[in-house]
């Protein structure tokens, strides 16, 4: 855990990351952290046309000033980028993404967080498609292509994936998203299969099943929204524990929606608490905006959080749903994070993140 005094800028640790046979190098001690969340599709997936577009982009990002790459590993629909026993590899990209990746950013010391988007599972690829036990179902018995964080069988495979990435290649970080219960179709989404109405019985003495009055007027209600917050936390310090198991000094990133208060109550991500007890090293608030007022209002909540706790690294949306933002914007809400205590930010995305945007980082 950080210090109670936060850490300036030239305080921050950041590790290069690089294939498992090359030795890993700490990254200056002065860097502010400069990201973007990047998917393998902005490179291509076939190999031998995505390798030189690997090697060019990542120039451009150095040129650029971008130090760290938030890379797509396991996508929403579950298929994985990285050389596997477990998860399935996405059909249109056989090859070692990750590895390449990783080899080319190393030479341009730009540090690597493999990305996972946890808990989604899409194409129910593999194990997935095998347990549909696991997928979370609804109080009306519909079921969303999402793994269940209350079920200890999930927690095991999922964490299984991260695992293996860590022990097969040389990486300090891991990044974790989608690390909450799903807000569509509609937000308080839990899952309501019998094994999870079981194990709340067996903590609670009820039936979630059977109450009524499903609000937070009701105290039991209020109880399995906790409750279930507890068995997404409880994923985290079994993954920590993971790594202790494998003797590696691995650090994790998430990507968590914009108020903690929120978040907490109605997807179970309570990422104010992992900063508290120490479970996260960085946060990466998606504060996707073009209104600045409310960029800030948001990011001066997250830095309060981070204070003295983990490193805060501002999520700046370039195009996103709801929000486009110009180069200029991009530059504003840059200043406003550093303004505001943050270590640095985090774009998204790779996509997006086109020549005129890189031009102005550079500036």
């Amino acid at each position: 855990m950080y210090s109670a005094q936060r850490p300036g800028i030239a305080a921050l640790l950041l590790c290069l990351l690089s294939p498992l046979d090359a030795p890993a190098q700490n990254t200056p001690p002065d860097r502010e952290i400069r990201g973007v969340w990047a998917h393998p599709a902005t490179f291509g997936t076939d190999s031998s046309a995505a390798t030189p577009v690997i090697k060019s982009t990542l120039d451009d990002y150095a040129k650029a000033g971008i130090n760290t790459v938030m890379l797509l590993v396991k996508s929403t629909s579950g298929y994985v980028y990285f050389q596997s026993d477990i998860g399935v590899r996405d059909p249109g990209c056989p090859w070692d993404f990750l590895g390449t990746f990783l080899a080319e950013a190393r030479k341009r010391h730009i540090t690597v967080h493999p990305w996972f988007c946890v808990f989604t599972e899409g194409a129910l690829p593999g194990r997935v498609r095998e347990h549909p036990e696991w997928l979370i179902r609804s109080r009306k018995s519909e079921l969303v292509p999402v793994v269940n964080p209350a079920l200890p069988e999930v927690r095991n495979y999922e964490i299984a994936l991260i695992r293996e990435v860590v022990s097969k290649y040389a990486v300090e970080w891991v990044h974790l998203d989608y690390l909450r219960y799903p807000c569509e179709p509609t937000e308080d989404y839990f899952s309501f299969d019998a094994e999870t109405r079981a194990l709340f019985r067996a903590h609670s003495g009820v039936d979630i099943g059977t109450v009524r009055a499903t609000d937070t007027g009701n105290i039991l209600w209020n109880e399995w929204i906790e409750w279930n917050g507890e068995q997404v936390t409880r994923f985290l310090k079994e993954l920590r524990q993971t790594f202790r198991e494998t003797g590696r000094d691995v650090r994790l990133s998430a990507a968590v929606f914009p108020d903690a208060r929120n978040a907490r109550a109605l997807i179970a991500q309570d990422w104010e608490l992992w900063a508290r007890e120490g479970l996260l090293e960085m946060l990466c608030p998606m504060l996707y905006t073009g209104n600045q007022a409310l960029f800030e209002k948001y990011l001066a909540r997250a830095s309060a959080i981070a204070h003295g706790r983990c490193l805060l690294g501002a999520g700046i949306g370039i195009a996103t749903a709801d929000n486009r933002n110009t180069p200029e914007d991009v530059l504003r809400q840059r200043s406003a994070a550093r303004a505001l205590g943050a270590d640095g930010f985090v774009l998204f995305s790779s996509g997006s993140l086109t020549a005129e945007y890189l031009t102005a980082l550079s500036r």
